[in-house]
C-alpha cells in the first residue's frame, strides 16, 4: 500500500528516543491502606439504555470482553499497578470538549467523567496494545486532537525521565461518520515510530477507544481484528465493518479534529496573547477596523445587533483586592480567574459590563449587549464570559 508506506517512511525520518515497549511495577500496601480514585455518588450518573445494554453497566468485565490476551493487571487487591503507557501511547483518552481539554483525572466535583477503565495487553501476536472506555456524567460531545504528548515515567527512566517527551500524531481517514446518537472514525496513529489502526467510538455518554497495531503492511489483518473487537464488545459499528484498505487513505484536509475555539487579544512583549475570548465558534466577527473599545466584535441577529467590546484598563488595585472589591456582583470562576459582570435591560435589549483583573495592576472590561428575547445571542455572549482566560505571565 504505497500510500501507508510513505508514511511509515515519514515516521522513520522523524523517528524520536522513545520506550516502546510497556513495563509495569507491583507495589504492595498494607491491607489497612486504601486507594480511592474517584467518589462516585457525588453526582448523580443515569444510564442511557443503549450505552448500558452494551456495556452491561460494568466498565471493566465489558472491556475484557476485548480479542486480545496476556492482560496486564495486579493479581490481588494489595497490589497497586505503575505502568508507562502513557508514553506508549500518548494518545490515549485525550479527549477535547468544544472549551478544551477534558481531564481524565476524576474528582469529586467539576468533572465530566463519571467512571474510565483501561485495558493493557501484552498480546503473543500483537504486542502492547490498549482499549479503553469512558463514561460520561452528560451526553457531551468529545473530540481527539491531531497531536499529543506526554512526559517521561521517572520510575522506569530515573529522574531525568520527566523531562523526556513522548509525542504522537493522528492521521485521519475517510471512514468517519456522525450521526445523531452517535459517532466514530478510524485513523492511523504515529506512537513512538510504530502504526497503529486506532478506533475511536463515542455513543452518547460512553466514549471507546481501541489500537491494533500494524504489523509490517498488512492493514487486512489490522482491519479484520478491529472487526472483532467490534463484535466480540456488541458495538456493532456500521462503520467499522467491512473496511477496505482504500478507505484508510490518510484525508490531507481532515475535518473531525479539536479546533481551538479562542482568539487571542492584547499580546505582550514577549509575542504572546495576555487575554483570550471564545468567539471562533460563534456569529461574532472581530472589526478590522477599531470602532468601540480596543477589540470590537458584533453580528446581526434577527431581533437586534449583537455587540462585544474589549477596553484594558489601568488600577492601583492588586488582584486581591481588586476581587473583594466586586465580590457582591455576579461572577464566573474559570479556574482561578474570577469573571464579573452586571447587566441590566433597555429598550429590550441587555446591557452589560463584566470585569476581570489582568496583571501588573490592570484590568479588562468587556462592555455587550443584545436583544432581550435572544437566547441564543445570551448564550454567546455568556459563554464569552464564563470561559474568558488570562495568561499572566
Amino acid at each position: 500500500m504505497k500510500l501507508l508506506t510513505n508514511l511509515i517512511s515519514m515516521i522513520h525520518i522523524f523517528g524520536r528516543k522513545a520506550n516502546s515497549q510497556i513495563f509495569i511495577f507491583l507495589f504492595i500496601f498494607s491491607s489497612i491502606v486504601s486507594v480511592s480514585c474517584s467518589d462516585q455518588g457525588s453526582k448523580d450518573f443515569n444510564w442511557i439504555p443503549k450505552v448500558a445494554e452494551i456495556t452491561g453497566k460494568d466498565l471493566e468485565s465489558w472491556l475484557r470482553k476485548t480479542p486480545y490476551q496476556n492482560e496486564l493487571k495486579n493479581d490481588n487487591e494489595n497490589e497497586f499497578v505503575i505502568t508507562n503507557v502513557d508514553q506508549v501511547f500518548p494518545f490515549m483518552n485525550k479527549f477535547n470538549n468544544d472549551i478544551g481539554p477534558v481531564s481524565t483525572t476524576i474528582a469529586t466535583t467539576d468533572t465530566s467523567i463519571y467512571e474510565q477503565k483501561h485495558l493493557i495487553f501484552q498480546d503473543p501476536v500483537w504486542g502492547d496494545v490498549f482499549v479503553s472506555g469512558t463514561l460520561l456524567y452528560d451526553d457531551e460531545e468529545l473530540f481527539l486532537e491531531q497531536s499529543s504528548n506526554s512526559t517521561g515515567n521517572p520510575f522506569f527512566g530515573g529522574v531525568e525521565a520527566s523531562g523526556d517527551i513522548y509525542s504522537s500524531t493522528l492521521y485521519e481517514t475517510s471512514v468517519q461518520a456522525k450521526h445523531d446518537d452517535y459517532k466514530t472514525g478510524l485513523y492511523w496513529a504515529d506512537a513512538n515510530s510504530k502504526v497503529y489502526l486506532f478506533g475511536f467510538y463515542q455513543q452518547g455518554q460512553l466514549v471507546f477507544e481501541a489500537v491494533v497495531p500494524l504489523l509490517g503492511s498488512d492493514t487486512a489483518a489490522a482491519i479484520n481484528k478491529l472487526g472483532e473487537i467490534n463484535k466480540k464488545l456488541n458495538l456493532n459499528i456500521p462503520e467499522w465493518e467491512n473496511v477496505s484498505s482504500s478507505a484508510l487513505r490518510v484525508n490531507d484536509d481532515p475535518k473531525t479534529f479539536w479546533n481551538d475555539p479562542y482568539v487571542g487579544l492584547y499580546m505582550n512583549e514577549y509575542t504572546m496573547d495576555q487575554v483570550y475570548l471564545k468567539t471562533k465558534n460563534t456569529k461574532l466577527e472581530l472589526a478590522k477596523q477599531k470602532e468601540k473599545g480596543d477589540y470590537y466584535f458584533s453580528y446581526q441577529a434577527p431581533q437586534g445587533l449583537v455587540e462585544l467590546y474589549t477596553e484594558l484598563k489601568p488600577i492601583t488595585q492588586n488582584e486581591a483586592e481588586f476581587n473583594k472589591s466586586n465580590a457582591k456582583q455576579s461572577k464566573y470562576l474559570n479556574g482561578h480567574q474570577q469573571i464579573f459582570y452586571d447587566e441590566q435591560s433597555s429598550g429590550n435589549f441587555v446591557q452589560g459590563i463584566a470585569k476581570t483583573y489582568t496583571k501588573d495592576n490592570k484590568y479588562l472590561e468587556l462592555h455587550y449587549s443584545f436583544p432581550e428575547k435572544d437566547e441564543e445571542a445570551r448564550k454567546t455572549v455568556h459563554d464569552i464570559l464564563k470561559y474568558l482566560k488570562i495568561f499572566k505571565y
